[in-house]
């Protein structure tokens, strides 16, 4: 099945809301930064982009992992679908 990049920004939503369970709700949008918000941790984004990779079957290595990339979640979600693109 071939998954959409909303599929991407709601897998995105749905690991923050289950890692941050205290996150009020609509806390978190589009235009979120993961690197200055209080939506995720050093660690919690690193487990994002793992899970992200297994998901939506994308290798994500050291060279690609640039803080551009979480400058909103909409950013990212864009990374990952352009990822899964080259794939």
């Amino acid at each position: 099945m071939v998954q959409s990049m909303a599929d991407v920004r709601e897998a995105i939503f749905a690991f923050i809301a289950a890692r941050n369970p205290g996150l009020p709700s609509g806390a978190v949008t589009g235009e979120t930064s993961l690197v200055t918000s209080d939506a995720l941790d050093s660690i919690g984004i690193l487990d994002l982009m793992m899970h992200l990779g297994d998901r939506f079957g994308v290798e994500i290595d050291e060279d690609s992992f640039d803080l551009a990339n979480f400058d909103s979640v909409d950013a990212l979600a864009h990374f990952i679908d352009d990822r899964r693109s080259d794939a």
